[in-house]
């Protein structure tokens, strides 16, 4: 997610510097060694091949919503769509945090399980048993 993030800020880049549309995906894909570089090629072959710009980024995966969005309202407004690159970029970093961040937190409880199964018997074998034992040492009173 973070390389798709990099790579639609260097195709932004890239139209800011003046290059065609596709160019500038064709540009990002020849430098890019990332699998977001070898996507952005795909998209600049289906633009090529004369594939409508709303089926073109069908052809990679799903994490390329935001820029496919962005892609359709740059070409339906008749814009550069630079700005709007940059702001999925941005969408695509916070994303990635967010997964990240819920990645961690799994990793915290995952590693609170084996703690609590390894602290349990003893917590049972120092307070619960002798609570019992006594109890049922007085017996009914």
């Amino acid at each position: 997610m973070e390389d798709a993030a990099v790579a639609l800020s260097l195709v932004a880049a890239v139209l800011r510097g003046g290059s065609g549309m596709v160019e500038g995906l064709e540009a990002v894909a020849a430098v890019d060694p990332t699998d977001a570089g070898r996507e952005l090629g795909v998209v600049a072959a289906a633009h090529r091949w004369g594939v409508p710009p709303e089926q073109a980024w069908d052809h990679v995966g799903p994490g390329w919503g935001a820029a496919a969005s962005a892609w359709h309202a740059a070409a339906a407004a008749g814009a550069a769509p630079s700005a709007l690159l940059e702001d999925a970029a941005g969408r695509l970093r916070e994303e990635a945090a967010r997964s990240t961040e819920a990645a961690v937190q799994r990793a915290g409880v995952l590693l609170v399980l084996p703690l609590g199964l390894c602290f349990l018997p003893g917590f049972v074998a120092t307070t619960v048993v002798p609570v019992v034992l006594l109890l049922l040492a007085d017996g009914p009173t």
